[in-house]
């Protein structure tokens, strides 16, 4: 009778000692996943500072165009005329190879042109171009 006593007692033991802790299958399961989501997780954070650096570009080049622009808006008409093709910006040494470009067009007689303003500049080896367009007068702005 002690003998039995005494096998139950042994396989309690193996029994509660086999649910004490996780498989190893278990383990490199929960591993495997917490690489897949740390893996995406960072992927996400990787992708997100790209955006925020090209859009970070972006908003100096349209400063850039702003500020050309309203240069050009407060000059005689036929200062407009005789402008260069480019221009010097201090915002524009934040771009990498970059430059400012400037191009006016006839449009549709001698008293308005357009006026393209453009800024190109090099980011992760691809060519990026901002423009704006906007069109001057003899007359300037809302006058008659």
């Amino acid at each position: 009778m002690w003998e039995p006593e005494n096998k139950r007692k042994r396989m309690a033991i193996k029994r509660k000692n086999r649910e004490d802790g996780f498989t190893l299958i278990e383990v490199l399961v929960t591993i495997m996943v917490l690489a897949v989501v740390l893996i995406a997780l960072f992927s996400c954070f990787l992708y997100g500072f790209t955006v925020i650096s090209r859009m970070r570009q972006m908003a100096i080049a349209t400063q850039c165009i702003q500020e050309e622009l309203e240069l050009i808006r407060n000059m005689p008409f036929n200062d407009i005329l005789s402008l260069d093709s480019s221009f010097e910006n201090e915002s524009l040494s934040l771009l990498e190879d970059s430059s400012g470009i400037l191009s006016l067009e006839d449009s549709g007689g001698n008293d308005i042109k357009k006026l393209t303003v453009s800024v190109i500049w090099s980011y992760n080896g691809r060519q990026i171009r901002r423009d704006i367009v906007t069109f001057v007068t003899r007359k300037g702005i809302n006058k008659r």
